[in-house]
C-alpha cells in the first residue's frame, strides 16, 4: 500500500489549485476584441456627426459626411444652425441631436422661433432640471418629440451611442405608418 506523506499531498493539492487556475484566463476578454455592441435602430441609420462633436462612432454605423445625406445629425450645443436650418431638417424626416452642456437652450431657442411656430403645432415648452447634455428632436406629425439625457459626469461615447439608439427606436414606435 503506498504511504502518503506531506509533501505528496502537497503536490496534489498544488496540481488541483494550478489545473482550476488553468482555463481562468479563457475568461478574460481583451477590451480590443470584445464583441462590439449592436444598436436596434443606430446601425441602420445614416449618421451625420459634426466635428465639433466630441464622439467616436463604431464601423458598424454608418457615418456620412454631409448634413443631407443623413437621417440622424448629431450637433454640437452651441451649433450655428439656426432654426429656419433645423425646421427643414425636421420636416424632411430628419432626427436631429444636440450635444453638450447648452443642448437643451439651443433646443429652446428653435423651438420658440417663428420659424418653428410656423410650421409645427407647438404646445408650449419645458426646461427639464437637471438641464440635458443631450437632447434629441424629431417631428412626429405636426409636432415634435424630444428625448432628454443627463448623466452626473461626461458621459461616455457607448452612454451617448446608446440614447441616440433608444431615441431612434422611441421615434420609430411614435411614428405613424402609411
Amino acid at each position: 500500500m503506498p504511504s502518503y506523506t506531506r509533501r505528496t499531498a502537497l503536490r496534489a493539492c498544488g496540481i488541483a489549485a494550478l489545473s482550476s487556475l488553468a482555463g481562468c484566463s479563457a475568461l478574460q476578454t481583451d477590451d480590443s476584441n470584445a464583441e462590439q455592441p449592436s444598436y436596434e435602430q443606430l446601425d441602420v441609420t445614416p449618421v451625420y456627426v459634426a466635428e465639433e462633436v466630441d464622439l467616436s462612432m463604431p464601423a458598424a454605423i454608418e457615418t456620412v459626411n454631409a448634413p443631407h445625406n443623413a437621417a440622424l445629425l448629431v450637433l454640437p450645443d452651441n451649433t450655428t444652425t439656426d432654426a429656419t436650418q433645423a425646421v427643414e431638417w425636421l420636416t424632411d424626416d430628419r432626427v436631429l441631436a444636440l450635444l453638450g452642456q447648452n443642448a437643451e437652450a439651443t433646443w429652446l431657442s428653435w423651438v420658440q422661433s417663428d420659424a418653428f411656430r410656423d410650421v409645427f403645432d407647438t404646445q408650449g415648452y419645458s426646461e427639464s432640471e437637471p438641464s440635458p447634455t443631450l437632447v434629441v428632436g424629431a417631428k412626429v406629425g405636426l409636432n415634435t418629440t424630444t428625448s432628454r439625457y443627463s448623466w452626473a459626469d461626461a458621459p461616455a461615447n457607448r452612454d451617448v451611442l446608446e440614447a441616440l439608439d433608444d431615441s431612434l427606436v422611441a421615434i420609430e414606435k411614435r411614428t405613424p405608418t402609411g
